[in-house]
């Protein structure tokens, strides 16, 4: 399995996955994302979760065989609430990753369950897979035992190889402490030896755009970019080089979960630039229909930042929309549209940065 260029954190929704089925060229063969697993589905209209949580997964893993065939991807159920008992949500979602020919990575965390764990060791050991530990901000505080906890979660795992994700989360207020708690994190690395690769990921982009208004184009600092080339600039301290770039796309870590009959959503375009994201905001699409996109695109075309409609399927769908052709989409065609064109934004730029160093 060879080394990423990128890993996009990315959760597993339809836009996520579509984004990824229409990846152009060789940019899937250079990345491995995180798939997150997300809640079920809440039926706000009869107030219960909208299916059982073992056939929530089986129609995520479904529509991730669909959208990455057989490429490795790492798996990570980092919330997934089971009040049904019996086996563990990352169980069952490793289960049909075998069963549907997905090459799974579990990944696991010191807030695991032990039978989260075994789980994850006995797939592991049946495919080969290796496993991924990732690790937060608070698991290097002072009364954690870092080096002690981390070998004791890998003991089931015995010689599998394994990954390791730093995740800083959200730096949105600024990326110069990022570097400070980066570094911090990376000198404190457990068992440094065990790892066949260090993903370091982090986000800054907002939990939503209220704070931007109607009717505007705004830029929004990718401050996880910031943070990555400023350690790739002063490698010294690093404990080793060719630290993995990660971060959580166009998306926050932790997005808003809100019921649909009463959110109120506006039309955007979250657009990646070389060290922003182009926001180019509507208005609330219940008022003003989600027609404004043509229009919107039509900005995004016009302005500099504009890559052009070869340069991803994204870009495409853009132009196309501007001109009338297609659209106007959903919310779920723009996660499409601006997850996609983020993807491969980032891909050229890691291979950029690779070849200039």
């Amino acid at each position: 399995m060879a080394t990423p260029g990128y890993v996009p954190i990315l959760k597993g929704k339809e836009g996520e996955f579509a984004a990824l089925e229409a990846l152009r060229d060789s940019i899937p063969d250079r990345i491995m994302p995180v798939i997150e697993i997300p809640n079920v589905p809440y039926d706000y209209a009869n107030e219960r979760p909208s299916r059982s949580v073992p056939d929530h997964i089986s129609n995520v893993t479904e529509r991730l065989r669909r959208s990455w065939d057989a490429r490795p991807v790492y798996i990570d159920v980092p919330s997934v609430d089971d009040d049904e008992g019996g086996p563990a949500p990352l169980d069952i979602a490793l289960r049909r990753c075998e069963e549907q020919g997905i090459q799974g990575v579990p990944v696991i965390s010191r807030r695991s369950a032990p039978e989260v764990v075994q789980a994850a060791a006995r797939y592991a050991e049946a495919t080969r897979s290796g496993a991924c530990v990732r690790l937060f901000v608070d698991d290097f505080e002072d009364d954690v035992e870092i080096e002690a906890d981390i070998t004791a979660l890998l003991a089931p795992f015995r010689d599998a190889v394994c990954d390791l994700i730093l995740d800083l989360a959200d730096i949105s207020n600024s990326a110069s402490p990022a570097q400070l708690i980066a570094r911090s994190m990376l000198s404190m690395m457990p068992i440094r030896e065990r790892w066949r690769r260090v993903i370091l990921a982090a986000a800054s982009f907002p939990v939503d755009l209220s704070d931007v208004d109607a009717a505007t184009t705004t830029l929004i600092p990718r401050r996880e970019w910031q943070l990555w080339q400023a350690l790739q600039r002063r490698p010294t301290g690093l404990p080793r080089q060719g630290i993995v770039y990660s971060d959580y796309a166009i998306a926050h870590p932790v997005p808003r979960e809100l019921d649909p009959r009463i959110m109120v959503m506006s039309a955007s375009i979250r657009y990646t630039t070389d060290e922003d994201w182009l926001v180019v905001k509507g208005r609330n699409v219940r008022q003003y229909g989600f027609e404004q996109y043509f229009d919107l695109c039509r900005t995004l075309v016009e302005r500099p930042e504009y890559r052009g409609a070869d340069f991803s399927w994204g870009d495409e769908y853009i132009a196309r929309c501007a001109a009338r052709e297609l659209g106007p989409g959903n919310a779920t065609t723009w996660r499409k549209v601006g997850t996609n064109h983020h993807i491969t934004v980032v891909v050229r730029a890691v291979a950029n940065a690779e070849r200039a160093a």
